[in-house]
């Protein structure tokens, strides 16, 4: 279609290779919206007529309710399809109007920017969501005593509450890096042309306003050919998709036999096809692989972006496969991880068993030496590893401790501490009271918890009200196109917006 030069058509396994066509359904709504603020620029600029606009604007309305009737075989890509649809449908004299101004350079960067804003805030409701939850199962589980790990080997004694916050807080950092980003991808590249604008009186801010821009790229080397928004995005995205693949492990763990600490909804589990008894995490594990998927989505733009000449060249096309991939699997990830969380079972007990017979009470008695008995730190810890070794072999907990055994063990390592306070302190520390006597900001004390929630809950209505507002502009936005071609039709003058 755009062959003025050459004397040959494009070989047809060359045109394979090349289109994005099949693509590109993605951001034919977006193409459009772009190509209905170009022709309103171009009627205020007295390129088009109003007759011109009108036949334009119907046609894309047109093709808007029958997307299915765009032909786009023997088309590059979605953008050369709609302008060969416009010059079959109302004739090269109008339709071949429409790219004035304007190039597939500054035009499929611009459309990429409009859906990556909407995929952007959909992200965030979807985050904002699954935090909500997490907020909400934590407020009901302030009381779940469970053993903390780190190497996977119990460590200390938490609770479920303080687990789920964790990943909260987590998560509340993906919202605020992407809110972040979302005035970096809302800046307008349109009328950039191919590389170095145009000889046309266009007016980029009009274009801007109209499709909700809040400002323009100024440099058009920059505007048609930078991919760092992507980057971005893409790397955002990875950083949810690898905080729920840690989630998702934790579930996978938990759920076991082995822990039985919670119980996967049957709606949320596998079978075996032979095995009757097996119950599998698959969405879960699905969630570890997909992350795998975002995370080589990133190294592929990065790598594709990292040897490129500065101008458009055709590699940027290649870009939009793995970031729209990781953006359909970051949405359908958070949704399905909602589901399952919000229909967990927990299983308060179990947790309770293994807190009891564990010896994650250790730090808590060492400090308690430090307090109680002014023993230098070190010397408490090799006490109670010692202990802890005595009743490991025994296979008993820290209170089951004979009291011979814990007088030989005082003797051995030259420790002057009453064997009744000693025994008292360790009888005195079991889980509930180890949680509740927690000091430091930000432990799984219940109070600390609680405060934690508060502060996240305030939080999310601080970024609900932000995205709730970019909602409102990009409608606004898109309203503000129809209501002016709208205006343009029925007005009697030309208004001079020049």
């Amino acid at each position: 279609m755009y062959r003025s030069r050459h004397k040959q058509d494009l070989d047809r396994r060359v045109l394979n290779f090349l289109s994005s066509v099949d693509i590109d359904d993605k951001i034919l709504y977006y193409d459009i919206l772009c190509t209905k603020a170009h022709v309103i620029m171009l009627y205020e600029i007295r390129i088009l007529t109003k007759d011109e606009l009108a036949s334009i604007v119907n046609e894309l309305d047109r093709v808007l309710r029958h997307p299915e009737k765009l032909v786009k075989e023997g088309f590059e890509d979605i953008h050369e399809a709609l302008e060969g649809h416009l010059i079959r449908k109302i004739g090269v004299d109008v339709g071949g109007k429409v790219q004035t101004g304007r190039s597939r350079n500054d035009q499929v960067v611009t459309d990429i920017r409009i859906k990556a804003r909407d995929d952007l805030i959909a992200i965030l409701f979807h985050l904002i969501k699954l935090v909500r939850l997490l907020i909400q199962k934590a407020e009901e589980n302030l009381n779940s005593v469970m053993p903390l790990y780190t190497h996977l080997q119990e460590a200390q004694l938490g609770n479920f509450a303080h687990y789920l916050l964790s990943y909260c807080s987590a998560l509340l950092r993906d919202v605020s890096r992407l809110i972040s980003l979302y005035d970096r991808v809302n800046e307008s590249p349109l009328g950039s042309g191919p590389i170095g604008g145009s000889t046309l009186p266009l007016s980029r801010k009009r274009t801007a306003e109209l499709l909700g821009f809040k400002k323009i790229i100024s440099n058009t080397i920059d505007a048609t050919s930078s991919r760092d928004f992507m980057i971005e995005f893409m790397s955002d995205i990875t950083s949810i998709m690898i905080t729920q693949s840690r989630i998702a492990q934790d579930i996978i763990i938990w759920s076991s036999q082995e822990f039985s600490f919670v119980e996967i909804s049957d709606k949320h589990a596998s079978s075996s096809s032979a095995m009757p008894q097996k119950k599998n995490p698959d969405p879960l594990e699905l969630t570890r692989s997909k992350t795998a998927i975002v995370i080589g989505n990133l190294t592929s733009v990065m790598t594709i972006l990292k040897s490129l000449p500065s101008g458009y060249t055709r590699d940027l096309q290649d870009t939009k496969i793995p970031f729209w991939n990781s953006i359909d699997i970051t949405k359908s990830s958070l949704e399905i991880m909602r589901d399952i969380i919000d229909s967990l079972t927990i299983k308060k007990d179990m947790m309770v068993k293994a807190s009891n017979n564990s010896y994650s009470i250790s730090l808590d008695i060492a400090e308690a030496l430090v307090m109680k008995e002014r023993l230098p730190f070190r010397t408490a810890h090799r006490l109670v590893g010692s202990l802890v070794n005595n009743a490991f072999k025994k296979q008993i907990p820290l209170k089951s401790l004979d009291v011979t055994d814990i007088k030989e063990i005082l003797q051995d390592m030259k420790i002057s501490i009453e064997v009744d306070k000693l025994i008292r302190i360790i009888t005195e520390t079991d889980s509930q009271r180890s949680i509740s006597t927690r000091r430091s900001l930000g432990s799984p004390n219940p109070r600390e918890q609680i405060k934690s929630i508060k502060k996240y809950r305030m939080l999310l209505r601080k970024y609900v009200n932000d995205l709730q507002k970019m909602k409102r502009e990009l409608a606004s936005s898109k309203e503000t196109i129809t209501k002016t071609i709208s205006h343009i039709i029925k007005s009697k003058s030309r208004p001079q917006y020049m």
